[in-house]
């Protein structure tokens, strides 16, 4: 499989779970630092999560309009090796548009864009099905988001916001 260098994004600051109900999960500020890397969102290891882990929604907050070429926003399925990876580490891709596709999100202008379009997970959710993720300890599931231009990213900032809910 294609492997992409990593860019640790995961909030250390996020609560323990202890009910098996849905909360939004928000991620650190996706930046320009960011281009062509797979910055990672959050990861499922066995010791901070249940026996799985579903998707319910996904949506993308652009907070600073971006500027710098034509800009995409891929966010997608991946692995780790193990969730000790951090920065300058490899997320192993398994689908990098699972989530969201680049025609969900105006770069250019702020605000919120929920998924809606050809993503596989709005094909589960249109069908009345959730994306679920299997914690493990190697070969670790993650979320995972590639911004790319072709040109230099002068500006912008975004977040991802994930529903999620934990079977414990």
């Amino acid at each position: 499989m294609a492997t992409e260098t990593c860019l640790d994004l995961r909030r250390k600051d996020l609560r323990n779970v202890v009910q098996p109900v849905p909360m939004w999960v928000a991620s650190a500020p996706i930046t320009p630092d960011a281009d062509d890397l797979g910055a990672l969102l959050v990861s499922f290891p066995t010791n901070l999560w249940g026996s799985q882990v579903y998707l319910h929604s996904a949506m993308i907050e652009v907070v600073t309009a971006f500027a710098g070429g034509t800009l995409s926003l891929l966010v997608g399925e991946g692995t780790l090796a193990t969730d000790a990876i951090t920065t300058g580490g490899l997320v192993t891709i398994v689908d990098a548009d699972e989530i969201s596709v680049a025609a969900d999100v105006t770069m250019g202008t702020a605000g919120i864009y929920p998924v809606v379009t050809g993503s596989d997970c709005l094909t589960l959710w249109a069908a009345g099905k959730l994306k679920s993720f299997t914690p493990a300890d190697a070969t670790v599931p993650c979320i995972y988001a590639t911004l790319t231009s072709d040109a230099a990213i002068t500006a912008g900032a975004l977040r991802v916001h994930l529903l999620l809910s934990v079977l414990p």
